[in-house]
């Protein structure tokens, strides 16, 4: 078991453990050089049997993982390896169990699940589409996870597996039994053995559904699927017939890929009993009404010129009423009027990066304290799948490829979706190509297990180069790009020549960004200041300059003056992007503090504690950090004169229990390892002071506050 503040590879810290199997232990992760939370698998290779199959469906779940692009799938980042024990980092799934609901609650109203099983077919037609097809063969109710703000994720691909057409005895008891097909266990009678392919996934998703919407658990007692109307009349017969054809024994009288099960899915209520009998009536009303469709076509042949230029008058209306929605906060309303331009003009890239840009700025806006309207995902998903399906050849517009891309990599940081958007787009486009291209290998350097630094570095000197050059000072592109530079030297800061080329560029963008009139002006030199307070405080410690501290110091404040002008710090919030800024806040704050002691500003280091612990409270989940940083502060200025704190003097005694006895109620400062490893000491000093024990005498440099 790892310890908790353990730091893996230099960046993930493990913060606690949500979950635990037989031979794994799952936990939840901070990457602190992104400031984002991973999930981390943890496998220790102890050299046996199982140990050793465990790694090679681990193995197997990675490499399949670290090529997905898919909102129902997770995300492998990292794989590291780590004195014999594994470590894989991937996706944090927050949500509910789907197997631990159905427990809870039974069956579960039908529209939701109808809206699951598309979500779900969707993944694995998603999954059976790789090059090579990658057969699931293990769905069932704990392998889903249902996400707080609705829909599902697909999780655990051990059993997983690439298609390959000439293995045709691939497979012994894997998957789980009253989900798993015939042919996993044998052929469709459970003879032998027989090859597993997408059918097999249709199967257990039908199995799945069954257990969904009845309640039912084909694990336990009566051991079969039957009839969902058996269980209950009121179940449409629409559903029971695409659950049957799932699950029909042999593979050959199944749904044969899950893009027909998804057809079935959307036109459910067509197969119905009752549909069909109303369906006989409107034949007559239909046969009756064609020689009037007929002469419709043709008079709308002769004014097709003028549909078009009516199609394009909408066009614009769409796009207009779009603007007007958003500029009055209406998110929700402007997205349906930007999705209905594109869906009118499906090749033209305005609707789409209005779109796009309206989900980045609802993910950014403040003015509320509770979730966004709509969220950024929600948008991309959109936009992806056409792309995808090649709607309206949107997928060789390269405006829209090189949006979506760039959103993927600046505001969700996927670097593995941006590159394969920006890999898309031409070479050759005068606008784009170039840009796509600088973006697209920075791309897929990070997205990669190993990042190679040099590599990486060298193209993004380049990159800058090309921005300074390329762009004006009023191109909003300009500064997107510094921020994305920002981004990759901070997170490498620490390599030789890398600070020192970060300070020019970055020192830059502040200055061609005070030509810059844009409304995200203020969000950029937020970006640039954090920054530079990274850069300054590494060239700092290069150079041992009390100049490049201050440097650092003062753009720590000029971030902290400005988080603290767009909300009200202190209290939490159901918000995400509040509860960052508060949590931004107090990290700027501790590192203000740390660095004045590195420049030995004991007075000024300890203001700015009792600063921000007056602005945050006690009832902050972030003051924690404050109070146990104040007290370590201390204690470490204290140690350094004195190492025995038996031995300090009265006023240091004094001081450092003020800050110890302030900090007992604040919350769950219990929780804090470092507060922790001082409580034992501090519990001493309380009771050596309550007895009115002398300390031994302390020199006089000890005695003045570690000054």
């Amino acid at each position: 078991m790892t310890k908790e503040g353990t730091v893996l590879d230099g960046k993930y810290e493990i913060l606690k453990e949500i979950g635990r199997g037989g031979m794994s232990i799952v936990y939840l992760a901070r990457d602190n050089r992104l400031n984002k939370q991973w999930a981390v698998k943890e496998i220790k290779n102890d050299g046996s049997k199982s140990a050793e199959t465990l790694l090679k469906g681990l193995e197997r779940e990675a490499n399949i993982l670290k090529n997905v692009d898919h909102p129902v799938l997770p995300r492998i980042v990292d794989i590291i390896n780590r004195k014999g024990t594994i470590y894989v980092v991937m996706d944090f799934i927050e949500g509910t169990n789907l197997s631990d609901k159905l427990k809870e609650e039974g069956a579960q109203p039908q529209e939701t699940v109808i809206e699951w099983a598309r979500q779900l077919a969707s993944a694995l037609d998603y999954l059976h589409s790789m090059n090579p097809p990658v057969i699931y063969r293990d769905m069932k109710p704990s392998n889903v996870m249902l996400k707080p703000e609705g829909g599902v994720k697909l999780i655990d691909f051990g059993t997983a597996k690439e298609y390959t057409i000439e293995n045709n005895a691939d497979t012994t008891a894997l998957g789980t039994r009253g989900y798993a097909a015939p042919e996993q266990f044998g052929d469709a009678q459970g003879r032998g053995l027989y090859n597993t392919d997408a059918r097999t996934d249709i199967y257990n998703l039908g199995a799945t559904l069954y257990h969904m919407v009845t309640g039912m658990n084909p694990c336990e007692p009566p051991y079969e699927i039957k009839p969902i109307r058996e269980w209950n009349p009121a179940l449409s017969t629409g559903l029971e017939k695409i659950i049957l054809k799932c699950t029909q024994p042999n593979p050959n009288d199944r749904y044969q890929s899950c893009s027909e099960l998804l057809y079935a899915l959307d036109h459910y209520t067509e197969l119905d009993d009752s549909f069909k009998k109303a369906n006989k009536k409107k034949m007559a009303i239909f046969a009756a009404s064609a020689v009037l469709t007929i002469a419709a076509g043709i008079t709308s042949i002769v004014g097709y010129a003028g549909i078009k230029r009516i199609q394009r008058e909408n066009y614009a209306a769409y796009i207009d009423a779009g603007n007007e929605a958003k500029s009055s906060g209406d998110y929700v309303n402007a997205a349906e009027q930007y999705k209905h331009a594109f869906d009118l003009k499906g090749e033209d890239a305005e609707g789409y990066v209005k779109y796009i840009d309206l989900y980045i700025d609802a993910m950014h806006d403040m003015t509320e304290n509770e979730e966004p309207a709509i969220k950024l995902e929600d948008g991309l998903n959109v936009v992806a799948n056409r792309i995808k399906n090649g709607y309206g050849g949107v997928d060789e517009n390269d405006e829209v490829l090189y949006k979506i891309g760039l959103t993927y990599f600046v505001e969700m940081e996927d670097y593995n979706a941006a590159s394969k958007y920006f890999n898309m787009v031409d070479e050759k486009d005068e606008e784009y190509g170039e840009l796509a291209g600088y973006y697209g290998s920075i791309s897929m350097i990070l997205s990669s297990t190993h990042v190679n630094p040099d590599e990486l570095l060298e193209q993004v000197n380049g990159f800058a180069q090309y921005n300074m050059d390329k762009f004006s000072n009023e191109d909003q592109e300009k500064f997107i790009n510094y921020r994305t530079l920002a981004m990759i030297y901070t997170t490498y800061i620490s390599n030789d020549g890398v600070a020192a080329q970060a300070e020019d560029v970055m020192t830059k963008a502040l200055e061609d960004l005070s030509e810059y009139s844009g409304e995200d002006a203020m969000r950029f030199n937020y970006y640039y200041n954090d920054s530079l307070s990274v850069i300054y405080e590494q060239l700092a410690k290069e150079n041992n300059s009390d100049t490049y501290y201050s440097l650092a110091i003062n753009s720590c404040y000029e971030v902290v003056n400005q988080i603290m002008g767009e909300v009200t710090v202190g209290p939490d919030s159901s918000n995400e992007n509040i509860q960052a800024y508060n949590k931004a806040y107090v990290n700027k704050m501790c590192k203000i503090a740390e660095m004045y002691g590195s420049i030995n500003d004991y007075d000024n280091a300890v203001m700015t504690y009792e600063d921000a612990e007056m602005i945050m409270g006690k009832d902050s989940s972030f003051s924690q950090k404050l109070y146990s940083e104040h007290l370590n502060y201390i204690y470490e200025t204290f140690e350094e004169k004195q190492m025995d704190p038996m031995l300090w003097s009265a006023t240091q005694v004094e001081t450092i229990l003020a800050v110890y006895n302030e900090s007992k109620d604040v919350k769950d400062i219990s929780n804090n390892t470092t507060w922790v490893k001082r409580k034992t000491v501090m519990d001493r000093l309380s009771e050596q002071e309550t007895s009115g024990t002398e300390p031994a005498e302390a020199d006089t440099e000890a005695d003045e506050m570690g000054e």
